[in-house]
């Protein structure tokens, strides 16, 4: 019997889940399509680890909290992760700037869900050894990484067991890595209606324990999305057992003991998917600026910097749409090209940071702001009345 730890990291910016469709999918209350998807676990008794950073936290507390009732009902179901607030390239932040956006995603995911495990998935996958001090420091217990997001080379060097990570100073932390293979064979059959790389991948797996990221926004980016699931998870082998992972008792490899090829620290990630072109290089100086001054900042402008510093912002401008073949239902056998398109996501994040650069010398934040009914902005202030109503009030206070 094959074990499953299920990783999902769900995060309501990706570049090419636009904002008007992510707040389409929270309407709804009971009804909606984002307690829609939730219920397919549970009605399947299907366990799962979800990663929401804080902000997609924010934004389903404000518009579709049935969805976090549902979640903490069914703690045998769901098992919630640690993240920042923002979906942030952590290499680009100040310590400062890490700190404000990790204890603001902790404060919001610890308030709102009851089974917490302390392991923090680190977005994009980059992590400096700083900020593990940092993470060790606030009771974190492991992080995850992911040994086939990096380069060859560096991914011959990553451990596939569970180790003892070193950060700097002499500390150590759990690391977790997945086996990113199979987020391959996962895309696969919601694509092309095929569970046979799936479950033939895991059967033959050589772990026992087999840990398996994904990003869930991909079966709300697909046409019938819904249905696409449904027909993954109906058509998993039976005998494979989901665990959540507080329930594993896991051994992790010392740091010493690990093999002299191994990287015994959290390896740099390559920057160049989010550079390609460098199109965004003034916008991060611009963002850097203003994180310089972060203890100056009122909250409402930290809050506006947090919209700012989302990696998907990068994404949306640096990265290709995604094109991929597809079936439409699992008895056609004709495929076809779909294209994902990435959204608007740079413009948002230029508007966040033009309005708050606005306020840096004295003025006011644009009317605009305050009254448009543009998706991005309903989102944007939603997350400003979380961050401020007065239980979550670390945006000044982490160091």
């Amino acid at each position: 019997m094959k074990r499953i730890v299920d990783v999902v990291n769900f995060n309501a910016d990706a570049s090419c889940l636009s904002s008007q469709v992510w707040l389409d999918v929270l309407t709804g209350g009971e009804y909606s399509p984002f307690v829609r998807w939730l219920n397919l676990y549970v009605d399947l008794n299907k366990k799962v680890v979800l990663g929401f950073p804080g902000a997609t936290v924010a934004d389903i507390v404000m518009y579709n909290p049935e969805a976090i009732d549902l979640i903490n009902r069914n703690p045998d179901v769901f098992e919630l992760i640690l993240r920042p607030f923002a979906h942030d390239i952590a290499l680009l932040r100040l310590g400062k700037g890490f700190a404000v956006n990790y204890e603001l995603g902790y404060e919001t995911i610890r308030r709102e869900f009851n089974n917490i495990s302390p392991f923090f998935l680190p977005p994009e996958f980059m992590l400096t050894n700083e900020q593990i001090v940092r993470l060790v420091d606030r009771n974190v217990k492991g992080v995850f990484i992911n040994p086939d997001r990096f380069s060859l080379e560096l991914k011959a060097r990553i451990p596939v067991i569970p180790y003892m990570l070193r950060g700097l100073f002499g500390i150590t932390i759990k690391c977790i890595p997945f086996s990113g293979k199979h987020t391959n064979s996962y895309l696969q059959c919601l694509q092309m209606f095929d569970c046979s790389a799936w479950n033939e991948g895991i059967s033959s797996s050589e772990d026992d324990v087999v840990f398996i990221w994904r990003d869930g926004e991909s079966s709300i980016l697909l046409p019938d999305g819904h249905l696409r699931e449904s027909f993954w998870l109906k058509n998993e082998h039976d005998d494979f057992f989901r665990q959540h992972i507080g329930s594993l008792e896991l051994d992790f490899v010392a740091n010493e003991s690990l093999e002299s090829h191994y990287y015994r620290s959290y390896p740099v990630h390559s920057f160049t998917a989010w550079m390609k072109e460098f199109r965004m290089l003034g916008f991060i100086n611009r963002v850097q600026k203003v994180e310089e001054r972060l203890d100056r900042l009122t909250e409402e402008q930290i809050g506006y910097w947090l919209m700012s510093i989302n990696s998907d912002i990068m994404s949306a401008i640096e990265k290709r749409s995604p094109v991929i073949s597809m079936k439409s239902s699992p008895r056609d056998e004709t495929i076809f090209s779909y294209t994902i398109q990435r959204s608007e996501r740079g413009f948002e994040g230029e508007e966040y940071l033009t309005a708050l650069e606005a306020t840096l010398e004295g003025g006011n934040l644009p009317i605009y702001t305050h009254v448009s009914l543009d998706a991005h902005l309903l989102k944007l202030r939603g997350r400003l009345e979380y961050l401020t109503r007065g239980k979550t009030n670390k945006l000044n206070g982490a160091s």
